[in-house]
């Protein structure tokens, strides 16, 4: 006998690939409980089970950077105060760094992070912790089906009190682009190609820029409430703001810039944070 639920919950996070670098994630959570039924005419408390998992999965993994640690590219390193860094060296020559609080950064054993990997190691994670009727526990991640526009962007909110906060954790996320009360599929299109595979990175948190052998790398570093944070990388994926990069400060950003773009129009953004939720904003600039 099974048990399902569809679409749990979502979890958002960071991680990294070997070739794209560093990839903002939504992705929408399944679960299946197999058992024998009990004196109850049940398998389980339906009810404790999806809030095990749910806290499960916000503690190790929702809001993280997830690294590839079995990767033979990957460097991961204990550091003072509970901290981590993990460094990784592209066969171009290109590197990414990021130390962090060692519950902002979520190790996986693989070489190469997919969401059917990724799914699976969480099973192997929880089934321990379930009801000991449960025989096994099936979990499925896919990002949100969707034919719109999409970007995939990671940042940090060092002012956020949560999980927000910490330097590395991402987003894919749909984008609706009105252009004088109109759908504008181009004006979506064009955004989302802009801010494809990106990091969102704030003027305040901005250290300095580098150059390494001919690459131009952008250094971030803040402490938050969590800890100290810290995060190189290269200058080609970063696209800098003078705001912080709340969901509605992305709302904004975008429609002014589209505005001035296009002047005399009337532009309204919806600007999807993940799944589901997200900011509006709207914005003309005279001709």
């Amino acid at each position: 006998m099974k048990l399902f639920v569809k679409n749990l919950t979502h979890v958002d996070l960071s991680y990294f690939c070997p070739v794209r670098g560093v990839l903002g994630e939504s992705w929408q959570v399944d679960l299946v409980l197999t058992g024998k039924l009990n004196d109850e005419s049940m398998i389980c408390d339906f009810s404790i089970v999806k809030k095990m998992v749910k806290q499960w999965l916000d503690a190790h993994l929702d809001h993280t950077l997830a690294v590839p640690a079995q990767h033979p590219a990957s460097q991961l390193e204990a550091l003072d105060n509970d901290r981590v860094g993990f460094s990784f060296t592209h066969e171009s020559g290109q590197t990414f760094h990021c130390k962090a609080p060692s519950q902002a950064i979520c190790q996986l054993p693989m070489a190469e992070i997919t969401a059917d990997q990724a799914a699976a190691w969480v099973e192997s994670q929880i089934l321990d912790l379930l009801p000991a009727e449960l025989e096994a526990v099936s979990i499925r991640f896919y990002p949100e089906a969707s034919n719109e526009a999409q970007y995939q962007y990671s940042h940090g909110l060092k002012k956020h009190d949560g999980n927000c906060q910490r330097i590395a954790h991402g987003h894919r996320s749909v984008i609706e682009i009105l252009r004088n009360g109109s759908r504008d599929k181009a004006l979506e299109a064009d955004w989302a190609k802009r801010w494809q595979d990106i990091y969102l990175g704030t003027e305040d948190d901005l250290i300095g820029i580098i150059e390494e052998q001919g690459v131009r790398y952008h250094h971030f570093s803040y402490v938050s409430r969590q800890g100290l944070f810290e995060l190189i990388t290269p200058s080609a994926r970063v696209y800098m703001l003078d705001c912080d990069t709340t969901v509605e400060s992305l709302a904004a950003h975008i429609a002014k810039q589209l505005a001035k773009e296009n002047a005399g129009d009337l532009i309204e953004v919806h600007a999807f944070e993940g799944i589901g939720k997200g900011a509006i904003f709207e914005y003309k600039v005279e001709k």
